[in-house]
C-alpha cells in the first residue's frame, strides 16, 4: 500500500528556517567585530603616534629649554606647534577610546547574542534528535500498521472463501431439509392413519374391560370398606399411644466424653435409640441412648462438625462443616454416601425432607440450597441478605422453610419459587442462633445470643411467649434449643453449662439442672417422652438425664 508523504518534513523545514535566521543575526555581529577590529588597530596606531609625539615633546620641550635659555623665537614657534599638536592627538586619543568603550559593550551585546543563539540551536538540535527518534518509532508503527494490514487482508480473504462454502453448503442443506420436511409430512399422514387404528383397537378392547371390571369393582367395593375401617381403627390407637407426656428431669442417668476436641451440636433419630454428636475434631459420633456406648465414629469432613440431622426413616446422618460442604453417611454401612459442595462459607445448619431425597442447607456465605439427593446437585439457591444460623422445615417436604439470621431477623422461605414469603424483624436484638419448629408445627422457637427464647405462632408471626432467665446466657452463636416430645416444656443450655426447662404455656422456669462445666451447645428431648433428654457442652461431655438415676 502506498503512502503519500512531502518531500519535506514540517520540522526540516522548521530548522532550516531558524539556521537562516540565526545566520542573518550573525551579519551585524560580524560588523560590528570588523568595526571592533578596525578600532583597536586604530587605538594601537595612535598609541604608537602619541608615543612618538611624546617622545618629540620631550625633545621639543629640552629644544625650547634650551631656546629659552637661549632665547630664540623660532624655537619657541616650534614649541607651541608641538603642543597645538600633542593636545590635538590627545583630544582624538580620547575620541578613540570612547569609540572603543562603545565598541566593547557592542561585543558584550553581541556575545550574549551568540550565547542566546548557541542555546537556541542546542534546543532545536535536541527537538530535531527528538522529532528525528519520533519520526523512526512512526516509521516503524507505519510498517507494523501495514504488515497488519496486509496480514488482515489475507485473512477477509479466507473468511470470504469460507463463506462462499457455507453459503453453498447452507443451499444443500436448504434442499436436504425441504426433503426431510415432505418425508415428515408423509410419516406424520402414516402414523395418523396408525393412531386412528390403534384408538379404534383400544376402544374395543376398553369396551370389553369395562364389562369386566364391572363385576370386580363390585367385589372389591365391599372389602376395601372394610379394610379401610380397620386400618383407620388401628391408626387412631397406634396415634393415642405415640403421644408421650413428658416432664422435667431430675438428675443426670449418664455423662460421657466423646469426642477429642470442643463438641458443637447434638441431634436424636426419631425413635431415640440413637444421638449424633459433632465436634472440632471433625468427626460425627454415633451414641447408643440405651448403653451409652459409640456405636461409630464418621470420618470425612475436613474441618469442624456444626450440625447433625437423622433422616426420617432413621437410615441417613447428615454432618454439615465449616469445609464449606454437607456431607451424609448410611448408618447401615458407616460409609459416606453423598458429599453436597456448592456453598463458598461455613454451613452452619442443614435439614432432609420427609421424603428423604432432597436436603435444605444454611450458610454463612448468606444462601440456602435445595439439594436433590437422587441427582446429586444443587435444584436451587436463594440468597438470604444475611449470613444463616439455622433453619427448619415448616412442612414435612420443606416447601416453607424458616431460616434465623446474623442480623437478628427470621425469615421466612418458599422453596419453590425461592421467594421471601414473611421476614421478621425486630423480634430479637441479638443474632438468631438457633430455630426449632414445635411437635403440631403451628409454633416456632428461636433462641437469640440477646439471651431470650421466644415462642412465635407459625399463623400469625406473633410472639406467643418469650422464656428468660437472669442467669441464663446463651454461649456460642450455633446454640440450639429444644420442645419436650409433648411440646409442654422448652429446654436450652447456658453458657455455664446449667440447663434451663421453662413451662410453655406460664413461661416459668421448671428446672435448672448443673451438671457441665462449660457453655451447652445443644439440648435435645428423646423423642420417647417422659424425662429422658440429652445435652451436649463445648468441652467434650455429653449428659443423658433422667427421672432417676
Amino acid at each position: 500500500m502506498a503512502i503519500a508523504t512531502s518531500s519535506i518534513a514540517p520540522w526540516q523545514r522548521k530548522l532550516k528556517a531558524n539556521l537562516a535566521q540565526r545566520d542573518s543575526a550573525w551579519l551585524p555581529l560580524a560588523a560590528a567585530f570588523a568595526t571592533a577590529n578596525a578600532s583597536v588597530h586604530r587605538v594601537a596606531q595612535l598609541e604608537a603616534r602619541v608615543a612618538a609625539l611624546t617622545a618629540q615633546s620631550a625633545e621639543a620641550a629640552t629644544a625650547l629649554a634650551n631656546a629659552q635659555a637661549l632665547g630664540s623665537t623660532h624655537a619657541q614657534r616650534k614649541s607651541a606647534d608641538m603642543e597645538a599638536q600633542i593636545a590635538a592627538l590627545k583630544e582624538e586619543q580620547r575620541e578613540t577610546y570612547k569609540t572603543q568603550s562603545l565598541n566593547a559593550q557592542r561585543l558584550l551585546e553581541m556575545v550574549e547574542t551568540i550565547q542566546t543563539f548557541e542555546h537556541t540551536k542546542k534546543v532545536m538540535t535536541d527537538e530535531n534528535a527528538k522529532f528525528a527518534s519520533a519520526n523512526a518509532v512512526l516509521n516503524a508503527k507505519l510498517r507494523d500498521a501495514t504488515e497488519l494490514l496486509r496480514e488482515k487482508d489475507a485473512v477477509i480473504q479466507i473468511v470470504k472463501d469460507e463463506m462462499a462454502a457455507l453459503q453453498l453448503e447452507l443451499v444443500q442443506r436448504e434442499e436436504q431439509l425441504k426433503a426431510s420436511n415432505d418425508k415428515l409430512k408423509k410419516l406424520d399422514s402414516e402414523n395418523a392413519e396408525l393412531v386412528d387404528r390403534w384408538i379404534k383397537l383400544k376402544q374395543d378392547e376398553a369396551a370389553k374391560m369395562n364389562e369386566a371390571n364391572e363385576f370386580v369393582e363390585s367385589a372389591l367395593k365391599s372389602k376395601k370398606t372394610a379394610l379401610t375401617e380397620r386400618q383407620t381403627s388401628r391408626e387412631n390407637q397406634f396415634e393415642d399411644s405415640t403421644k408421650p407426656s413428658c416432664f422435667p428431669p431430675s438428675v443426670a442417668v449418664r455423662k460421657i466424653a466423646l469426642h477429642d476436641g470442643d463438641i458443637n451440636c447434638i441431634a436424636v433419630n426419631r425413635d431415640g435409640s440413637l444421638i449424633a454428636t459433632g465436634g472440632n475434631d471433625k468427626k460425627l459420633i454415633i451414641t447408643d441412648t440405651s448403653t451409652g456406648s459409640v456405636r461409630t465414629s464418621l470420618i470425612g469432613s475436613l474441618q469442624s462438625v456444626m450440625s447433625a440431622n437423622f433422616s426420617l426413616d432413621g437410615d441417613l446422618i447428615m454432618g454439615t462443616s465449616n469445609d464449606n460442604s454437607v456431607k451424609i453417611w448410611s448408618l447401615s454401612t458407616n460409609r459416606l454416601r453423598h458429599t453436597l459442595t456448592g456453598h463458598i462459607g461455613k454451613v452452619f445448619s442443614a435439614q432432609f425432607t420427609d421424603s428423604t431425597n432432597r436436603v435444605i442447607s444454611g450458610s454463612h456465605d448468606r444462601t440456602i440450597k435445595i439439594w436433590d439427593l437422587n441427582k446429586g446437585y444443587c435444584l436451587k439457591t436463594i440468597f438470604t441478605l444475611s449470613s444463616c444460623n439455622d433453619l427448619d422445615l415448616l412442612d414435612g417436604e420443606g416447601t416453607l422453610i424458616v431460616s434465623g439470621h446474623l442480623d437478628n431477623n427470621l425469615r421466612v422461605w418458599d422453596t419453590r419459587t425461592g421467594n421471601l414469603v414473611r421476614e421478621v424483624s425486630g423480634l430479637h436484638s441479638g443474632q438468631i442462633s438457633g430455630v426449632t419448629i414445635a411437635p403440631n408445627r403451628n409454633y416456632l422457637l428461636t433462641t437469640s445470643r440477646d439471651n431470650l427464647l421466644k415462642l412465635v405462632d407459625i399463623r400469625t408471626f406473633e410472639t406467643v411467649a418469650s422464656y428468660q432467665h437472669e442467669n441464663f446466657r446463651i454461649g456460642m452463636n450455633w446454640t440450639s434449643s429444644c420442645f419436650s416430645s409433648d411440646g409442654s416444656l422448652v429446654a436450652s443450655g447456658s453458657f455455664d453449662g446449667s440447663m434451663y426447662i421453662w413451662n410453655t404455656e406460664t413461661s416459668k422456669v421448671e428446672k435448672i439442672l448443673k451438671e457441665h462445666k462449660s457453655a451447652i451447645c445443644g439440648v435435645v428431648w428423646n423423642p420417647r417422652g417422659g424425662a429422658s433428654c440429652f445435652s451436649a457442652e463445648k468441652d467434650r461431655g455429653v449428659v443423658f438425664w433422667g427421672a432417676s438415676a
